[in-house]
């Protein structure tokens, strides 16, 4: 259905939206422990949400995560401050800027440890785009920086879709063309396909939101979840915590009748890090299977003291495995684009 748009449109002063959320993260029984980024993630997605409710008077959903960075390691037991606003505004889409900071227990100061775009859209109550939202009024200089630095995440973003959905090669890849030499130093090997973990539940009624769907930071803690688990078991190692999650998309909302699975693998391998490929797929109830749910988790290996460690597995590449070559090159160009872009913005 075409959506409409209302002439005249209203508008907000950008510093209206303006919003915080505090919380002392984990568990008691854990102080003092490295966390997983999931907390966080929730947290980033419930504000952003708080914000484009209040701006559209009306439902939202939440669309995508831009990339998110975690600067400094979060603790179990500390208090995690995120602050928002509206940054940028389309026909039914808002971007969120969310920063994020934790009480430094020396300096009993907040540091930052991340800062995201969030994009929500406004919806009726059939889950369909509502273009009958406010605009924003830009005031101040620092107002303009920001919404231009929006913009330009948002071209980024547009920019790192189409070289996703392009095919990666149109003739035949060889290992000798993709592998990273940092790979090769590597003391045993893992195909991606043998760190796979895939993982099947159906979400009960006490996650759903307003809207009757699934509540987009229960599906991120899930999936944070599982991409440490699939990391942890590609290394052997337990001492695995998410530091970057690049791009998540939510592509369709998920009801308590959908059967939800999630596939997690290992497609790039790094000195400390490695990269997971999370896709979340549904099942509905008519027998419908839809991919609902992607992103990339970049997951640190230290030891029990905290210091990075190296990870010794590394990726089994095979010039007769034609999609591990593909996956491995496309995990090689995000890392490369985000290298490239990281000092733009």
């Amino acid at each position: 259905m075409a959506e409409i748009q209302t002439p005249n449109r209203p508008t907000k002063p950008m510093a209206e939206s303006r919003n915080f959320m505090a919380e002392i993260v984990g568990e008691e029984s854990l102080a003092g422990q490295r966390m997983q980024a999931g907390a966080i993630l929730d947290l980033m997605d419930v504000l952003a949400g708080r914000i484009a409710v209040q701006h559209a008077q009306g439902p939202v959903v939440t669309l995508s995560f831009d990339r998110v960075d975690l600067t400094y390691p979060i603790l179990h037991q500390d208090l995690v401050r995120i602050e928002g606003q509206l940054a940028a505004v389309g026909s039914s889409s808002m971007m969120i800027h969310v920063q994020g900071y934790r009480m430094d227990s020396l300096s009993r100061e907040f540091m930052p440890i991340q800062s995201s775009f969030i994009t929500m859209v406004a919806v009726d109550g059939e889950l369909r785009p509502n273009k009958n939202i406010a605009g924003i009024e830009v005031t101040t200089p620092e107002e303009a920086e920001l919404n231009e630095t929006a913009l330009k995440h948002k071209a980024m973003a547009q920019q790192w879709e189409k070289m996703q959905r392009e095919p990666v090669e149109d003739r035949v890849l060889r290992i000798q063309d993709v592998e990273d030499p940092i790979n090769r130093e590597k003391m045993e090997f893992f195909s991606s396909s043998e760190s796979q973990i895939s993982l099947r539940r159906i979400f009960l009624p006490r996650n759903t939101n307003v809207l009757g769907t699934i509540f987009g930071g229960d599906i991120l803690l899930w999936m944070d979840r599982v991409a440490t688990f699939c990391a942890r078991h590609f290394t052997r190692n337990k001492h695995m915590v998410t530091i970057a999650m690049n791009r998540i998309f939510f592509r369709q909302p998920i009801r308590t009748t959908d059967l939800v699975e999630i596939d997690a693998r290992v497609v790039m391998v790094r000195n400390y890090t490695l990269e997971v490929e999370t896709v979340v797929r549904l099942q509905r109830k008519d027998g419908e299977k839809v991919e609902s749910h992607s992103g990339y988790f970049t997951i640190l290996n230290y030891n029990e003291a905290g210091f990075k460690r190296p990870i010794t597995t590394g990726l089994k590449l095979d010039d007769a495995d034609q999609e591990g070559l593909q996956r491995y090159l496309q995990a090689r160009q995000r890392r490369e684009f985000w290298e490239k872009t990281k000092s733009e913005v």
